[in-house]
């Protein structure tokens, strides 16, 4: 079985933000958590082009963040999300080793 990281992406609506770190701290984290999401990135974006928020996390295997994304909770969790963010963007992906130059 290999890790795998999950990659979402979005853009908070102008203002939104307070709303969105509460649903974020008290909705978000803690159900993708008990989804099986293990959380070990959040960046915020200030200046520059790119999505404003990066949250990724490790998963046990591709299937199982398959799982999650298909599932009826991240659906009604996305649905909620999109009250308060633009541009929901979510990929799978391998992750790399430690830091590559």
């Amino acid at each position: 079985m290999s890790m795998v990281k999950v990659i979402m992406t979005w853009d908070i609506q102008e203002g939104k933000e307070k709303d969105y770190i509460e649903f974020a701290v008290n909705e978000l984290s803690p159900t993708l958590g008990v989804l099986g999401l293990q959380i070990n990135d959040v960046w915020y974006t200030m200046y520059g082009n790119g999505p404003e928020m990066v949250v990724s996390g490790l998963m046990e295997s591709r299937a199982d963040a398959l799982g999650l994304l298909q599932s009826r909770d991240w659906s009604q969790l996305r649905q909620q999300l999109t009250d308060y963010v633009d541009h929901i963007n979510v990929k799978i992906v391998q992750p790399k080793g430690p830091f590559q130059m």
